[in-house]
């Protein structure tokens, strides 16, 4: 029959490789898990970068073909001076045809 020190020996002994069986599992999902992130994030690389740069391509031609900020201030004076020139010539044209 086991006594008490026999009880715990086994003990002891099962603690120990359920204690080694746990650490090769957890090493075992951490590298699996590892493995899954570096294909995962090669996938999303193969996905993501082309769209981002095809972004950032789009992006660039934008700002190119968008006027600088003092050039539409520029353009804002030059039509108040169009208005103002085309409301007079309006105003003068009038008296012209009244003089008629």
């Amino acid at each position: 029959m086991l006594d008490e020190k026999d009880l715990q020996a086994i003990a002891k002994l099962m603690d120990e490789k359920i204690g080694a069986s746990e650490a090769r599992m957890t090493e075992r999902m951490e590298t699996r898990a590892q493995e899954s992130e570096s294909r995962m994030m090669a996938m999303m690389e193969a996905y993501f970068e082309p769209r981002f740069n095809l972004l950032g391509d789009q992006m660039k031609l934008l700002q190119e073909k968008m006027l600088p900020a003092g050039a539409l201030e520029d353009l804002e004076d030059r039509m108040d001076v169009a208005e103002a020139v085309l409301k007079q010539h309006s105003r003068e044209i009038e008296t012209l045809k009244k003089a008629q």
